[in-house]
């Protein structure tokens, strides 16, 4: 039987845990929405004004668009329409239904592409947009300066209108490639979105210096590449490392949101105020090898993550509940100073979180055992079909499920992860394969979708290219004369993978151990190595570390 969960204890989303609902999530309709936020200083989007099935519409007002000729004809209009789709837009089906098309996002080659407020569900973002802006908003200081950056990254050619209106127009002078001066010339034909007049809000992050890390290898990554790449693969290069690296963010606090629950007095790596290099080890494979050793261990890896989303999940509600008796205990004065004490004057962040769980170990924690007992009792009652109080076996086989507990706390906590398992932890897998991309060529994941016990970290070449660049990118100092990302080493580039993310190809991770797994990571190596010299990233001078040099996609390569 199912647990039923009373509406005012229902829920996983935790925002002083993690502002991002761990829910289906698809890089290929990110970046407009983050333009958005980006341009619009985190306020939401107003009312729709852009009727995203009205795809023929648009195709015809760019059909009679003063800056193009020879579409006129039926002929010229199917080739045109052609293109548009191919190039210009992503479309999908509405609804469950799916009885009608519907334009999805348009692509992201100029910060005009947030115009038509596409994406027009925003929640198909599932906050990560917001998160990531307020994270990139926090590393360049203030609203104006993100917003100077993005203009020079991805605002060439155009004039951008001021607030509250998100519009603009080609500026007449400059040089563009065809494809961002068609997609401006598109977006004539679509009505000015305006802001509306309510900010979004983001809780500190529970692992800070992960996240400051994560908009500082972004904004390294786009200041090195900016200039040297055509917008079509810069924009595709960036979404696949904005896809890395809110997977690795998740995963991270996953693993460390677990390990603070298993041990509140210290603070797990993750979740330190200056970046560290934290749990877990993500072995990537490039072999291939159908049942190998590599392969292996790399599915291996996959597995202990998922167990980790499954673990998360009582994590997470246990963090949610203490929070909620936290907030009733601060409404009495006689617990107010005993919580504030034990909090230390934090409302959020990860001194907050382990505060609560610290809760727990206080005298204090006798009241907070007696409001779950309440919730109890409030779960009981919404699972008890006959409402009478002289039936307890209606109820027994809540007590086998919970038999286990040792306290009132695990008791509510186990019957509310029990009741919202199935539903979670299908959200949990959905992101994890989404930010992992595991449909995607640009993705950390590869396998069956419907085959969990297939999923292996094995990235394909696109990745693969922005992991080279990135290391290249992070090289270079800030303020200094190097500006173009310069040839690396192999030993430097494979340090830095495991210091910044985590990743092993060259060692087993932990753990494996024993020679032949050894040999397996050190051919995984070599069959990395046949990929990098096949994309002509690699040269292979000797067999020193210290002489095999990395050229990344679009950099110097003297």
């Amino acid at each position: 039987m199912k647990v039923k969960i009373p509406r005012e204890l229902a829920g996983v989303l935790f925002p002083k845990v993690l502002t991002i609902e761990l829910n289906d999530f698809d890089i290929a309709l990110f970046l407009p929405s983050l333009y958005f936020k980006i341009l619009g200083g985190g306020r939401t989007r107003a009312k729709r004004v852009n009727d995203p099935e009205a795809i023929g519409k648009y195709i015809d007002s760019l059909a009679k668009h003063s800056a193009l000729e020879g579409f006129h004809t039926p002929d010229g209009r199917r080739v045109l329409e052609r293109l548009v789709r191919t190039s210009l837009i992503t479309t999908g089906k509405v609804g469950q239904a799916k009885h009608s098309e519907q334009i999805l996002t348009i692509a992201p080659y100029s910060l005009l592409a947030c115009k038509p407020g596409f994406p027009t569900d925003s929640r198909r973002q599932r906050g990560a947009d917001i998160f990531l802006y307020h994270t990139l908003r926090k590393k360049t200081g203030a609203d104006e300066p993100l917003r100077d950056l993005m203009r020079q990254f991805f605002g060439r050619g155009v004039v951008i209108s001021r607030l509250p209106e998100i519009t603009g127009s080609y500026d007449g002078q400059t040089e563009l490639d065809l494809l961002t001066r068609l997609m401006i010339t598109f977006l004539d034909g679509f009505e000015v979105t305006r802001v509306g007049a309510i900010a979004d809000r983001t809780a500190p992050s529970s692992c800070p210096a992960q996240a400051d890390t994560l908009a500082e290898d972004i904004l390294r990554y786009l200041f090195a590449y900016c200039e040297l790449m055509p917008a079509q693969a810069l924009t595709q290069y960036l979404m696949a490392l904005i896809q890395l690296e809110l997977f690795m963010y998740t995963l991270r606090l996953v693993h460390g949101i677990n390990a603070l629950v298993r041990n509140p007095n210290t603070l797990p790596a993750a979740m330190q105020s200056h970046f560290e290099p934290s749990e877990p080890e993500v072995y990537l494979d490039f072999t291939g090898t159908l049942n190998g050793l590599s392969q292996h261990m790399a599915s291996a890896c996959v597995r202990r993550d998922v167990e980790a989303y499954q673990q998360f999940l009582s994590s997470n509600i246990l963090l949610r509940q203490l929070d909620r008796y936290a907030e009733k205990l601060m409404r009495t004065p006689r617990q107010r100073a005993d919580v504030e004490q034990v909090l230390g004057g934090h409302t959020a962040g990860p001194e907050y979180l382990q505060g609560l769980l610290l809760l727990r170990e206080h005298p204090i924690k006798v009241y907070i055992e007696a409001a779950a007992s309440t919730d109890e009792d409030s779960i009981r009652e919404a699972n008890n079909p006959s409402k009478d109080e002289t039936e307890p076996e209606e109820l027994e086989w809540l007590k086998t499920m919970i038999a286990d507990a040792e306290t009132n706390v695990d008791r509510v906590i186990g019957l509310l992860a029990e009741g919202q398992r199935v539903n979670a932890l299908s959200n949990f897998m959905s992101w994890f394969a989404g930010a992992g991309g595991l449909t995607k060529a640009s993705g950390i994941l590869s396998g069956v979708p419907k085959n969990r016990r297939s999923w292996r970290y094995a990235p394909g070449n696109d990745l693969l290219a922005v992991l080279v660049q990135l290391a290249a990118a992070r090289k270079i100092e800030p303020n200094s004369e190097q500006k173009v990302p310069q040839a690396m080493s192999l030993r430097d580039f494979l340090a830095f993978l495991e210091h910044r993310f985590g990743i092993l190809i060259d060692r087993p991770p932990a753990p494996f151990s024993g020679a032949e797994y050894v040999a397996a990571a050190r051919d995984n190596l070599r069959a990395m190595l046949v990929r990098l010299r096949q994309m002509g990233v690699f040269t292979d001078l000797s067999d020193d570390f210290t002489v095999q040099r990395l050229h990344p996609p679009y950099a110097d390569t003297k």
